[in-house]
């Protein structure tokens, strides 16, 4: 298997391989990593970039798949512009913008990619805990969560519902880390001319934003939140969540040992 479908996380665990979904180029089981006394369900939680172009083949792989819920974490206009692809499958649409714009236009106020995670995580924690409490409350259906990426709103996301049910940060910074060989190639080509196309020069920081997962990145991030909270469970807690909230979490991810 090559190295753009699967990425050796640590010592125990493998990132999962990249799911041919047509349309998307970096949707991933993001089940399988062990956790205390259990393993991550696989085929119950879904990462992805945008599903506006799944067409026939795609919206069947998801039917397959037996998704029922996706979670849209993109803007208002972000929808408008590329609607999910997902018209007569049988699912629940849960649409948690997390704020106004993607991660690259976010690029063009000066912000960093540490800063947009600090942003997404200390000032729009609620949506992080809404998205949460929606993948508890599914039950044990599989959902997909994506935006337009699948790389800083969904990466955020998924690495707190992972570090919320045990997996080891090494492995969740391997899986948001396994994004940018997906978005490599085709995918960040078109975004660097859709970004061309609206006079903006595309700088390299704005490479690392359009499409880099620089594993420094969210381990910046999650040490923010360890600074002030103490941990990724009580920055959960403070922001929304409560005990039984997060056992459920994991009752519906874990598949216990």
């Amino acid at each position: 298997m090559s190295s753009n479908d699967e990425a050796t996380a640590g010592t125990t665990g493998v990132v999962a391989a990249r799911i041919p979904v047509n349309g998307t180029y970096n949707f991933r089981d993001a089940g399988g990593y062990p956790v205390p006394e259990g393993v991550v369900r696989r085929g119950k939680l879904f990462r992805s970039d945008g599903l506006a172009r799944l067409g026939d083949e795609g919206r069947q792989t998801l039917r397959d798949l037996d998704v029922r819920v996706v979670i849209d974490l993109r803007d208002d206009f972000e929808v408008s512009v590329m609607p999910d692809d997902v018209d007569g499958l049988d699912l629940q649409r849960l649409h948690l913008p997390v704020f106004e714009g993607s991660g690259a236009s976010q690029s063009t106020i000066g912000i960093t990619l540490v800063g947009l995670y600090e942003k997404i995580l200390l000032q729009h924690g609620d949506v992080i805990v809404t998205a949460l409490r929606e993948i508890a409350d599914t039950g044990g259906e599989a959902v997909v969560v994506h935006c337009t990426a699948g790389k800083d709103r969904t990466g955020i996301v998924v690495a707190l519902a992972l570090l919320a049910v045990g997996v080891e940060r090494e492995l969740v910074v391997a899986d948001y880390a396994a994004t940018q060989a997906n978005l490599h190639g085709p995918w960040l080509d078109g975004m660097i001319d859709l970004v061309r196309s609206h006079g903006v020069e595309v700088t390299p920081d704005l490479r690392i934003i359009l499409g880099g997962s620089p594993p420094e990145a969210l381990e910046e991030a999650l040490d923010v939140v360890e600074r002030r909270f103490g941990s990724v469970r009580e920055y959960l807690l403070a922001t929304g969540l409560d005990e039984l909230e997060l056992a459920k979490l994991r009752s519906v991810l874990v598949e216990p040992s």
